[in-house]
């Protein structure tokens, strides 16, 4: 290998063995190698998936072509236009199915060369269709949204229940815990055992999981307290340097309850600038927009029930919200039960959203509308852009591989070889 690099021979033949290996390892070696084996027949698959990729992100893409079932790259082609996709098309008759996303270069390519083959809408772009239509509503009546939520976050500071237990710490925080584990090795589930106890689910999960137990985060013994003050006294006021000294007395808990401390002290001396008090963790129902998004567009089955009362007083609080909720969650339901009767049931859910008060709703329902045959033999069949978005990622992955310098023709190879 060193013999190989230049090392222990004469500067000529140093200089000669370098410009052998950069030449070697250059593109257009590499290419002239790969041109030199020969590519797979491409051949007329049954279900072809469809999806654009990118050769310069925002400036050209190309299109892949993915046999779904084989589980194979078929071809790779220079461009996403209607006229490159046709011509494929017309040149391998016989495709029964296509899968593809919702552009409408691909939806006129395969209209116009392969008549007979069924189209497939993506379900990904779907949902994602869904959810920016819901960004968009929320951004557009912010206001309305604000008022309604300020509301809501009022009605929720109200205790939930009355037989709530709470946060305890010491003794109280380990009869919590045999509690819980008793519970589950009754069979409870951790919904139900956060619900009977007033624990929160993620603890409760953490504990039936065995992932840890009360005792394996001390709270703050004396010992720790006087050396927490013993270092403030001394002029340490870094809650980190403070924390590493009580781990090696075999501390266990964590920075925020050295912080808290701090800032007391700071306060009896009237330090208040000095250090800052533990940060406060945020409340649940502050959500953003892509949280508020992320809670009307998923099925209320998936939801917690602190959440699905939070958006149950949402739609309480205004009759638009509730009727534009109603026809989000129908239109997501039929996402988790694939059946023939998605195609009335879809039918039926347009003529409603086509008479929403959402703009946005009307909108989406317009372009479904358009797209009809491809939505709705995604909402019936099985098949999906899911493989061939696999599959253009193992592409990308090609391209980083050869740092973006390669040409097309050699990713292309690249691609057919692999």
């Amino acid at each position: 290998m060193l013999a190989k690099l230049g090392f222990g021979m004469g500067a000529e033949q140093a200089a000669t063995n370098s410009h052998v290996l950069h030449i070697s390892t250059s593109p257009d070696a590499i290419l002239r190698l790969m041109k030199t084996q020969p590519l797979p027949n491409t051949w007329t698959p049954r279900v072809l998936g469809v999806d654009d990729w990118a050769i310069r992100k925002g400036q050209t893409y190309g299109t892949i072509l993915i046999d779904l079932e084989r589980h194979q790259v078929i071809d790779v082609l220079k461009d996403r236009s209607t006229a490159v996709l046709r011509d494929w098309l017309k040149a391998h008759p016989g495709i029964e199915i296509v899968t593809r996303d919702r552009a409408s270069d691909y939806s006129r390519a395969v209209t116009e060369a392969a008549p007979k083959a069924l189209q497939v809408a993506d379900r990904w772009h779907l949902l994602c269709n869904i959810s920016g239509l819901v960004r968009e509503w929320i951004l557009r009546e912010r206001t309305k949204w604000k008022e309604v939520i300020s509301t809501v976050k009022t009605e929720l500071r109200e205790p939930e229940s009355s037989n709530k237990i709470g946060r305890k710490t010491g003794e109280g925080r380990r009869q919590q815990y045999q509690e819980v584990m008793l519970l589950g090795k009754a069979g409870g589930t951790y919904k139900e055992i956060a619900a009977q106890t007033g624990i929160p689910y993620a603890t409760v999960r953490w504990w039936l999981r065995g992932d840890g137990s009360p005792d394996d985060r001390s709270p703050l013994s004396e010992s720790h307290r006087d050396k927490i003050k013993a270092c403030w006294t001394a002029g340490i006021d870094s809650s980190l340097e403070i924390l590493r000294q009580l781990k090696e007395m075999g501390y266990t808990g964590s920075v925020d309850p050295v912080r808290r401390l701090l800032y007391h002290l700071d306060l009896e001396q009237g330090l208040q600038g000095r250090s800052v008090p533990a940060r406060p963790r945020a409340h649940r129902r502050d959500f953003n927009t892509t949280a508020l998004t992320r809670l009307l567009t998923m099925p209320k089955s998936f939801l917690a029930d602190k959440d699905q009362r939070f958006v149950n007083l949402v739609c309480a609080g205004d009759r638009e919200i509730a009727a534009g909720y109603a026809l989000i969650q129908r239109f997501r339901n039929m996402f988790l039960n694939l059946t023939v009767d998605n195609k009335v049931n879809l039918q039926s859910w347009l003529s409603e959203a086509a008479r929403s008060t959402v703009v946005e709703l009307r909108q989406f329902a317009a372009s479904v509308e358009r797209d009809f045959g491809a939505v709705s033999a995604a909402l019936t069949l099985h098949w999906s852009n899911a493989q061939t978005e696999g599959q253009v990622n193992k592409l990308k992955l090609i391209k980083r591989r050869h740092f973006g310098r390669a040409s097309f023709e050699l990713l292309r190879r690249c691609v057919l070889l692999a």
